[in-house]
Protein backbone atom coordinates (compact mmCIF):
# COMPACT_ATOMS: atom_id res chain seq x y z
CA UNK A 1 0.00 0.00 0.00
CA UNK A 2 2.75 2.42 0.95
CA UNK A 3 4.67 1.75 -2.28
CA UNK A 4 1.50 2.47 -4.28
CA UNK A 5 1.06 5.73 -2.38
CA UNK A 6 4.61 6.85 -3.14
CA UNK A 7 4.23 5.79 -6.77
CA UNK A 8 1.07 7.87 -7.07
CA UNK A 9 2.83 10.83 -5.44
CA UNK A 10 5.71 10.45 -7.90
CA UNK A 11 3.37 10.47 -10.91
CA UNK A 12 1.56 13.53 -9.52
CA UNK A 13 4.87 15.31 -8.98
CA UNK A 14 5.97 14.51 -12.54
CA UNK A 15 2.73 15.81 -14.02
CA UNK A 16 2.82 18.93 -11.85
CA UNK A 17 6.45 19.69 -12.64
CA UNK A 18 5.79 19.26 -16.35
CA UNK A 19 3.02 21.88 -16.27
CA UNK A 20 5.15 24.13 -14.05
CA UNK A 21 8.30 24.16 -16.17
CA UNK A 22 6.50 23.86 -19.53
CA UNK A 23 3.50 26.09 -18.86
CA UNK A 24 0.63 26.81 -21.18
CA UNK A 25 -1.31 30.10 -21.37
CA UNK A 26 -4.76 30.33 -19.80
CA UNK A 27 -7.94 30.01 -21.80
CA UNK A 28 -9.43 33.48 -21.63
CA UNK A 29 -10.94 36.14 -23.82
CA UNK A 30 -9.23 39.28 -25.15
CA UNK A 31 -7.62 41.50 -22.53
CA UNK A 32 -8.80 45.02 -21.92
CA UNK A 33 -6.49 47.74 -23.18
CA UNK A 34 -4.94 50.35 -20.93
CA UNK A 35 -6.68 53.68 -20.95
CA UNK A 36 -4.67 56.75 -21.88
CA UNK A 37 -1.49 56.62 -19.82
CA UNK A 38 -1.02 59.68 -17.55
CA UNK A 39 1.97 61.84 -18.34
CA UNK A 40 3.52 61.59 -14.87
CA UNK A 41 4.48 57.92 -14.75
CA UNK A 42 6.96 56.45 -12.27
CA UNK A 43 8.33 52.91 -12.70
CA UNK A 44 9.96 51.08 -9.77
CA UNK A 45 12.38 48.33 -10.82
CA UNK A 46 14.02 45.92 -8.33
CA UNK A 47 17.03 45.13 -10.54
CA UNK A 48 18.78 46.50 -13.56
CA UNK A 49 16.82 45.06 -16.54
CA UNK A 50 13.37 44.75 -14.89
CA UNK A 51 12.41 48.23 -16.07
CA UNK A 52 12.75 47.23 -19.74
CA UNK A 53 11.60 43.61 -19.34
CA UNK A 54 8.31 44.71 -17.77
CA UNK A 55 7.67 48.17 -19.19
CA UNK A 56 10.18 48.95 -21.95
CA UNK A 57 7.47 49.44 -24.55
CA UNK A 58 5.40 51.59 -22.21
CA UNK A 59 8.42 53.77 -21.41
CA UNK A 60 9.28 54.21 -25.11
CA UNK A 61 5.67 55.08 -25.92
CA UNK A 62 5.47 57.66 -23.12
CA UNK A 63 8.77 59.22 -24.11
CA UNK A 64 7.65 59.50 -27.74
CA UNK A 65 4.57 61.38 -26.51
CA UNK A 66 6.74 63.81 -24.55
CA UNK A 67 5.48 62.47 -21.20
CA UNK A 68 8.96 62.21 -19.62
CA UNK A 69 8.50 59.08 -17.46
CA UNK A 70 10.91 58.32 -14.63
CA UNK A 71 12.48 55.05 -13.50
CA UNK A 72 13.61 54.18 -9.96
CA UNK A 73 16.24 51.43 -9.91
CA UNK A 74 16.30 50.09 -6.34
CA UNK A 75 19.27 47.70 -6.63
CA UNK A 76 21.99 47.25 -9.23
CA UNK A 77 21.85 43.47 -9.20
CA UNK A 78 25.06 43.22 -7.18
CA UNK A 79 23.93 39.99 -5.51
CA UNK A 80 23.82 37.86 -8.68
CA UNK A 81 27.03 35.90 -8.14
CA UNK A 82 26.49 33.51 -11.07
CA UNK A 83 26.17 36.43 -13.48
CA UNK A 84 29.16 38.21 -11.94
CA UNK A 85 31.37 35.12 -12.18
CA UNK A 86 30.49 34.67 -15.85
CA UNK A 87 31.00 38.36 -16.50
CA UNK A 88 34.36 38.45 -14.68
CA UNK A 89 35.29 34.94 -15.90
CA UNK A 90 36.09 33.61 -12.48
CA UNK A 91 35.35 33.85 -8.73
CA UNK A 92 34.51 37.31 -7.49
CA UNK A 93 35.44 39.18 -4.30
CA UNK A 94 33.14 41.82 -2.75
CA UNK A 95 34.83 44.75 -4.50
CA UNK A 96 34.28 43.05 -7.84
CA UNK A 97 30.59 42.59 -7.02
CA UNK A 98 30.33 46.36 -6.58
CA UNK A 99 32.11 46.78 -9.91
CA UNK A 100 29.59 44.36 -11.43
CA UNK A 101 26.77 46.43 -9.95
CA UNK A 102 28.16 49.57 -11.57
CA UNK A 103 28.38 47.74 -14.88
CA UNK A 104 24.73 46.71 -14.64
CA UNK A 105 23.75 50.31 -13.82
CA UNK A 106 25.53 51.34 -17.02
CA UNK A 107 23.53 48.74 -18.94
CA UNK A 108 20.30 50.26 -17.66
CA UNK A 109 21.41 53.71 -18.74
CA UNK A 110 22.26 52.44 -22.24
CA UNK A 111 19.01 50.50 -22.57
CA UNK A 112 16.85 53.42 -21.42
CA UNK A 113 18.70 55.79 -23.72
CA UNK A 114 17.82 53.45 -26.59
CA UNK A 115 14.17 53.91 -25.58
CA UNK A 116 14.64 57.69 -25.53
CA UNK A 117 15.01 58.33 -21.79
CA UNK A 118 17.89 60.58 -20.78
CA UNK A 119 20.15 59.59 -17.90
CA UNK A 120 18.74 62.15 -15.48
CA UNK A 121 15.37 60.38 -15.42
CA UNK A 122 16.90 57.23 -13.95
CA UNK A 123 16.99 57.39 -10.14
CA UNK A 124 19.40 54.84 -8.66
CA UNK A 125 19.17 53.90 -4.96
CA UNK A 126 21.87 51.23 -4.59
CA UNK A 127 20.15 48.96 -2.05
CA UNK A 128 21.29 45.32 -1.62
CA UNK A 129 20.32 42.88 -4.34
CA UNK A 130 18.94 39.71 -2.77
CA UNK A 131 18.32 41.46 0.55
CA UNK A 132 15.14 43.50 0.15
CA UNK A 133 13.01 40.79 1.75
CA UNK A 134 15.34 40.82 4.76
CA UNK A 135 14.83 44.59 5.05
CA UNK A 136 11.07 44.00 5.03
CA UNK A 137 11.43 41.55 7.90
CA UNK A 138 14.11 41.38 10.58
CA UNK A 139 16.15 44.39 9.39
CA UNK A 140 13.30 46.87 9.55
CA UNK A 141 14.59 49.25 12.23
CA UNK A 142 17.64 51.46 11.42
CA UNK A 143 19.43 50.38 14.58
CA UNK A 144 19.98 46.93 13.02
CA UNK A 145 21.55 47.11 9.57
CA UNK A 146 21.64 44.41 6.92
CA UNK A 147 25.05 43.55 5.46
CA UNK A 148 25.06 42.33 1.87
CA UNK A 149 26.77 38.91 1.74
CA UNK A 150 28.15 39.67 -1.73
CA UNK A 151 29.42 43.27 -1.38
CA UNK A 152 30.01 43.26 2.44
CA UNK A 153 28.46 46.73 2.68
CA UNK A 154 25.67 47.71 5.06
CA UNK A 155 25.23 51.13 3.46
CA UNK A 156 24.87 52.35 -0.12
CA UNK A 157 28.43 52.27 -1.57
CA UNK A 158 27.71 53.77 -4.99
CA UNK A 159 28.74 57.32 -5.86
CA UNK A 160 26.16 57.15 -8.66
CA UNK A 161 23.30 56.61 -6.19
CA UNK A 162 20.72 59.22 -5.24
CA UNK A 163 22.29 59.34 -1.77
CA UNK A 164 25.56 57.66 -0.79
CA UNK A 165 25.86 56.03 2.62
CA UNK A 166 22.16 55.39 3.21
CA UNK A 167 21.95 52.53 5.75
CA UNK A 168 20.49 49.21 4.72
CA UNK A 169 17.29 48.98 6.78
CA UNK A 170 13.64 48.68 5.90
CA UNK A 171 12.67 52.04 7.35
CA UNK A 172 15.38 53.88 5.42
CA UNK A 173 14.37 52.25 2.13
CA UNK A 174 10.73 53.12 2.83
CA UNK A 175 11.79 56.71 3.55
CA UNK A 176 13.66 56.90 0.24
CA UNK A 177 10.60 55.70 -1.66
CA UNK A 178 8.30 58.15 0.14
CA UNK A 179 10.65 61.05 -0.62
CA UNK A 180 10.77 60.15 -4.32
CA UNK A 181 6.99 59.80 -4.53
CA UNK A 182 6.54 63.12 -2.74
CA UNK A 183 9.00 64.86 -5.07
CA UNK A 184 7.67 63.41 -8.35
CA UNK A 185 3.92 63.37 -7.59
CA UNK A 186 3.19 60.64 -10.16
CA UNK A 187 -0.25 60.09 -11.63
CA UNK A 188 0.51 56.39 -12.11
CA UNK A 189 3.01 54.15 -10.30
CA UNK A 190 4.20 50.96 -12.00
CA UNK A 191 5.76 48.36 -9.71
CA UNK A 192 6.04 44.59 -9.10
CA UNK A 193 2.96 42.47 -8.56
CA UNK A 194 2.57 41.29 -4.93
CA UNK A 195 2.53 37.66 -6.12
CA UNK A 196 5.99 37.86 -7.71
CA UNK A 197 8.02 34.76 -6.83
CA UNK A 198 11.41 36.54 -6.69
CA UNK A 199 11.88 37.75 -3.12
CA UNK A 200 13.27 41.16 -4.15
CA UNK A 201 10.30 41.82 -6.44
CA UNK A 202 7.88 40.58 -3.77
CA UNK A 203 9.53 42.78 -1.13
CA UNK A 204 9.67 45.90 -3.33
CA UNK A 205 5.96 45.50 -3.99
CA UNK A 206 5.40 45.53 -0.23
CA UNK A 207 7.59 48.62 0.26
CA UNK A 208 5.92 50.64 -2.51
CA UNK A 209 2.46 49.62 -1.26
CA UNK A 210 3.41 50.76 2.25
CA UNK A 211 4.84 54.04 0.94
CA UNK A 212 1.68 54.84 -1.02
CA UNK A 213 -0.55 53.98 1.95
CA UNK A 214 1.53 56.20 4.25
CA UNK A 215 1.37 59.17 1.87
CA UNK A 216 -2.38 58.70 1.50
CA UNK A 217 -2.69 59.15 5.27
CA UNK A 218 -0.05 61.77 6.08
CA UNK A 219 -0.09 64.21 3.14
CA UNK A 220 -3.27 66.35 3.13
CA UNK A 221 -2.84 67.37 -0.51
CA UNK A 222 -1.66 63.97 -1.75
CA UNK A 223 -3.51 62.70 -4.82
CA UNK A 224 -3.28 58.89 -4.79
CA UNK A 225 -1.88 57.69 -8.12
CA UNK A 226 -3.16 54.77 -10.12
CA UNK A 227 -1.22 51.60 -9.30
CA UNK A 228 -0.22 49.22 -12.10
CA UNK A 229 1.47 45.94 -11.25
CA UNK A 230 3.84 44.03 -13.51
CA UNK A 231 5.12 40.45 -13.46
CA UNK A 232 8.63 39.28 -14.28
CA UNK A 233 9.39 36.22 -12.16
CA UNK A 234 7.00 33.28 -11.96
CA UNK A 235 7.99 29.74 -12.80
CA UNK A 236 4.80 29.18 -14.79
CA UNK A 237 5.15 32.33 -16.87
CA UNK A 238 5.58 33.59 -19.59
CA UNK A 239 3.76 30.77 -21.33
CA UNK A 240 5.12 29.52 -23.58
CA UNK A 241 8.67 30.74 -23.03
CA UNK A 242 11.13 31.67 -25.76
CA UNK A 243 11.52 34.23 -28.52
CA UNK A 244 8.03 34.90 -29.92
CA UNK A 245 7.99 38.54 -31.11
CA UNK A 246 4.75 38.15 -33.09
CA UNK A 247 2.74 36.74 -30.18
CA UNK A 248 1.13 38.41 -27.19
CA UNK A 249 1.44 37.76 -23.46
CA UNK A 250 -1.38 36.46 -21.29
CA UNK A 251 -1.26 36.39 -17.48
CA UNK A 252 -0.20 33.12 -15.82
CA UNK A 253 -2.96 30.58 -15.22
CA UNK A 254 -2.80 31.00 -11.45
CA UNK A 255 -3.25 34.77 -11.62
CA UNK A 256 -5.59 35.02 -14.63
CA UNK A 257 -8.56 35.24 -12.24
CA UNK A 258 -8.80 36.46 -8.69
CA UNK A 259 -7.94 39.81 -7.16
CA UNK A 260 -6.01 41.13 -10.20
CA UNK A 261 -7.69 42.78 -13.19
CA UNK A 262 -5.36 42.63 -16.19
CA UNK A 263 -4.93 45.10 -19.03
CA UNK A 264 -2.52 45.07 -21.94
CA UNK A 265 -0.41 47.79 -23.51
CA UNK A 266 -0.13 46.83 -27.20
CA UNK A 267 3.21 47.38 -28.95
CA UNK A 268 3.56 48.02 -32.67
CA UNK A 269 6.38 46.28 -34.64
CA UNK A 270 8.71 49.27 -34.26
CA UNK A 271 8.22 49.34 -30.48
CA UNK A 272 8.82 45.58 -30.27
CA UNK A 273 12.06 46.06 -32.19
CA UNK A 274 13.22 48.89 -29.92
CA UNK A 275 12.45 46.86 -26.82
CA UNK A 276 14.44 43.93 -28.23
CA UNK A 277 17.40 46.21 -28.95
CA UNK A 278 17.20 47.65 -25.44
CA UNK A 279 17.21 44.19 -23.86
CA UNK A 280 20.31 43.32 -25.87
CA UNK A 281 22.13 46.09 -23.97
CA UNK A 282 21.91 43.91 -20.84
CA UNK A 283 24.79 41.74 -22.00
CA UNK A 284 25.66 40.65 -18.45
CA UNK A 285 22.16 39.13 -18.23
CA UNK A 286 21.75 37.74 -21.74
CA UNK A 287 24.93 35.73 -21.14
CA UNK A 288 22.95 33.82 -18.50
CA UNK A 289 19.22 34.36 -19.09
CA UNK A 290 18.89 35.07 -22.81
CA UNK A 291 15.93 32.77 -23.52
CA UNK A 292 14.04 33.99 -20.49
CA UNK A 293 14.58 37.66 -21.34
CA UNK A 294 13.57 37.04 -24.94
CA UNK A 295 10.26 35.67 -23.65
CA UNK A 296 9.21 39.27 -22.94
CA UNK A 297 9.75 40.45 -26.51
CA UNK A 298 6.06 40.26 -27.41
CA UNK A 299 3.38 42.36 -29.03
CA UNK A 300 2.14 43.63 -25.67
CA UNK A 301 2.99 44.27 -22.03
CA UNK A 302 0.70 43.34 -19.14
CA UNK A 303 -0.27 45.44 -16.14
CA UNK A 304 -2.68 44.56 -13.35
CA UNK A 305 -4.78 46.53 -10.91
CA UNK A 306 -6.00 45.41 -7.45
CA UNK A 307 -8.81 46.96 -5.39
CA UNK A 308 -7.97 48.60 -2.08
CA UNK A 309 -9.98 47.18 0.83
CA UNK A 310 -11.72 49.07 3.65
CA UNK A 311 -13.24 47.36 6.68
CA UNK A 312 -14.91 50.27 8.47
CA UNK A 313 -17.59 52.43 6.87
CA UNK A 314 -18.00 50.11 3.90
CA UNK A 315 -19.99 46.94 3.30
CA UNK A 316 -18.93 46.73 -0.33
CA UNK A 317 -18.15 43.12 -1.25
CA UNK A 318 -14.86 42.39 -2.90
CA UNK A 319 -15.79 39.23 -4.83
CA UNK A 320 -12.29 38.41 -6.03
CA UNK A 321 -12.64 34.67 -5.75
CA UNK A 322 -15.80 32.57 -6.08
CA UNK A 323 -16.65 30.24 -3.26
CA UNK A 324 -17.98 30.09 0.25
CA UNK A 325 -17.28 32.69 2.91
CA UNK A 326 -15.51 31.85 6.16
CA UNK A 327 -17.59 29.55 8.40
CA UNK A 328 -17.97 32.20 11.11
CA UNK A 329 -21.24 33.82 9.92
CA UNK A 330 -21.51 36.28 12.79
CA UNK A 331 -18.79 38.45 11.21
CA UNK A 332 -18.99 40.69 8.13
CA UNK A 333 -16.13 39.16 6.12
CA UNK A 334 -14.35 40.94 3.28
CA UNK A 335 -11.99 39.16 0.93
CA UNK A 336 -8.60 40.89 0.86
CA UNK A 337 -6.26 38.53 -0.98
CA UNK A 338 -6.53 35.68 -3.46
CA UNK A 339 -3.69 33.23 -4.00
CA UNK A 340 -2.89 30.89 -6.90
CA UNK A 341 -3.90 27.28 -6.38
CA UNK A 342 -1.51 24.32 -6.86
CA UNK A 343 1.05 26.52 -8.63
CA UNK A 344 4.08 24.54 -7.41
CA UNK A 345 4.80 20.84 -7.04
CA UNK A 346 5.01 21.15 -3.24
CA UNK A 347 1.59 22.81 -3.01
CA UNK A 348 0.08 20.18 -5.28
CA UNK A 349 1.37 17.44 -2.99
CA UNK A 350 0.59 19.27 0.29
CA UNK A 351 -2.85 20.71 -0.45
CA UNK A 352 -3.46 21.28 3.21
CA UNK A 353 -0.73 23.95 3.06
CA UNK A 354 -1.99 25.62 -0.14
CA UNK A 355 -3.76 28.86 0.80
CA UNK A 356 -6.63 29.99 -1.43
CA UNK A 357 -7.36 33.47 -0.07
CA UNK A 358 -7.28 35.72 2.98
CA UNK A 359 -10.40 37.31 4.49
CA UNK A 360 -10.71 40.02 7.14
CA UNK A 361 -13.47 41.22 9.46
CA UNK A 362 -13.67 43.77 12.25
CA UNK A 363 -15.87 43.33 15.30
CA UNK A 364 -15.40 46.30 17.62
CA UNK A 365 -11.84 46.20 18.86
CA UNK A 366 -11.02 42.82 17.34
CA UNK A 367 -9.54 42.11 13.91
CA UNK A 368 -10.23 38.62 12.56
CA UNK A 369 -8.29 37.08 9.68
CA UNK A 370 -9.29 33.83 8.01
CA UNK A 371 -7.67 31.66 5.36
CA UNK A 372 -8.99 28.54 3.58
CA UNK A 373 -6.65 25.77 2.46
CA UNK A 374 -7.33 23.74 -0.67
CA UNK A 375 -8.17 20.83 1.65
CA UNK A 376 -8.08 20.02 5.33
CA UNK A 377 -4.46 19.45 6.36
CA UNK A 378 -3.57 15.75 6.60
CA UNK A 379 -0.31 16.40 8.44
CA UNK A 380 0.87 19.15 10.83
CA UNK A 381 0.74 22.43 8.91
CA UNK A 382 1.55 25.77 10.52
CA UNK A 383 -0.30 28.84 9.21
CA UNK A 384 1.46 32.07 10.11
CA UNK A 385 -0.52 35.33 10.04
CA UNK A 386 1.59 38.48 9.64
CA UNK A 387 0.41 42.03 10.35
CA UNK A 388 2.29 45.33 10.03
CA UNK A 389 0.31 48.18 11.57
CA UNK A 390 0.29 51.88 10.66
CA UNK A 391 -0.15 54.80 13.08
CA UNK A 392 -0.09 58.45 12.04
CA UNK A 393 2.91 60.15 13.57
CA UNK A 394 4.70 56.83 14.04
CA UNK A 395 4.54 55.23 10.60
CA UNK A 396 4.72 51.49 10.04
CA UNK A 397 5.68 49.28 12.96
CA UNK A 398 7.53 46.00 13.26
CA UNK A 399 5.95 42.79 12.09
CA UNK A 400 3.50 41.09 14.40
CA UNK A 401 2.95 37.40 13.73
CA UNK A 402 0.84 34.59 15.13
CA UNK A 403 1.24 30.97 14.08
CA UNK A 404 -1.81 28.71 14.15
CA UNK A 405 -0.92 25.07 14.68
CA UNK A 406 -3.03 21.93 14.17
CA UNK A 407 -6.50 21.94 15.77
CA UNK A 408 -6.41 25.68 16.43
CA UNK A 409 -3.55 25.81 18.91
CA UNK A 410 -1.44 28.93 18.44
CA UNK A 411 1.73 30.68 19.48
CA UNK A 412 2.62 34.37 19.33
CA UNK A 413 5.89 34.79 17.43
CA UNK A 414 6.08 38.60 17.52
CA UNK A 415 3.80 41.15 19.12
CA UNK A 416 3.90 44.93 19.75
CA UNK A 417 5.14 46.00 23.15
CA UNK A 418 2.45 45.98 25.80
CA UNK A 419 -0.40 43.70 26.78
CA UNK A 420 -2.95 41.81 24.76
CA UNK A 421 -1.26 38.51 23.99
CA UNK A 422 -3.75 36.66 26.18
CA UNK A 423 -6.65 38.05 24.10
CA UNK A 424 -5.48 36.45 20.84
CA UNK A 425 -7.71 33.61 19.69
CA UNK A 426 -7.32 31.00 16.94
CA UNK A 427 -9.63 28.31 15.59
CA UNK A 428 -9.74 25.69 12.84
CA UNK A 429 -12.94 24.53 11.14
CA UNK A 430 -12.40 22.02 8.37
CA UNK A 431 -10.00 23.53 5.86
CA UNK A 432 -10.45 27.03 7.35
CA UNK A 433 -8.20 28.65 9.95
CA UNK A 434 -8.82 31.96 11.70
CA UNK A 435 -6.97 34.19 14.14
CA UNK A 436 -8.46 37.12 16.06
CA UNK A 437 -6.24 40.00 17.22
CA UNK A 438 -7.03 42.76 19.77
CA UNK A 439 -6.63 46.14 18.08
CA UNK A 440 -6.39 48.20 21.31
CA UNK A 441 -3.33 46.16 22.30
CA UNK A 442 -1.82 47.15 18.95
CA UNK A 443 -2.47 50.83 19.61
CA UNK A 444 -5.60 51.02 17.43
CA UNK A 445 -3.86 51.16 14.04
CA UNK A 446 -5.57 53.09 11.26
CA UNK A 447 -4.39 50.69 8.59
CA UNK A 448 -2.64 47.33 8.44
CA UNK A 449 -0.76 45.29 5.88
CA UNK A 450 -1.48 41.57 6.08
CA UNK A 451 -0.03 38.36 4.67
CA UNK A 452 -0.14 34.62 5.39
CA UNK A 453 2.55 31.92 5.12
CA UNK A 454 2.24 28.15 5.51
CA UNK A 455 4.97 25.77 6.63
CA UNK A 456 5.43 22.03 7.03
CA UNK A 457 8.36 20.88 9.17
CA UNK A 458 9.45 24.54 9.17
CA UNK A 459 9.74 24.51 5.35
CA UNK A 460 7.96 27.42 3.65
CA UNK A 461 5.35 26.06 1.23
CA UNK A 462 3.07 28.97 0.46
CA UNK A 463 3.19 32.74 0.88
CA UNK A 464 0.39 35.10 -0.11
CA UNK A 465 0.67 38.65 -1.30
CA UNK A 466 0.84 41.48 1.22
CA UNK A 467 -2.15 43.80 0.92
CA UNK A 468 -3.30 46.89 2.84
CA UNK A 469 -6.55 47.00 4.80
CA UNK A 470 -8.05 50.31 5.95
CA UNK A 471 -9.47 50.07 9.47
CA UNK A 472 -10.89 53.60 9.71
CA UNK A 473 -12.81 53.81 6.43
CA UNK A 474 -10.33 56.13 4.71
Amino acid sequence: MRSRMWAAAGVLALLSSWSYFFPQPPRMGPLARLETVPRRTLVFAPHSDDEVVAAGGLLADLEAQGAQPRVVLVTSGDGFKVGAEIYHRGPVLPERMVEYGRHRLGESRSALARLGLPQERLIFLGFPDGGLHRLWGEYWQPDRLYTSPTTRFNRVPYAEARRVGVPYSGRTLLGELIDILRETRPAVVVYPHPNESHVDHWALSNFVTAALEELRRTEPDWEPPAEWFFLVHRGDWPAPKGYRPTEGLLPPVGLATGMTSWQEHPLNPEQVKRKEEALQDYRSQTMVLKRYLQSFIRTNELFGTIARVKLTGSTEPYPFFPGEKPPWPDLNWVQVITDPRADTVARELERGADALSVWAARNGGMLSLAVPMVSRPRRPVEIRFYVREFHSGQGWGDLASVTVQPEGAHRVDAWPAGTGRDLIRAEQRGSWVTVTLPLPAMGEPESVLINVETRVDNVLLDRTAWRPVSLDGR
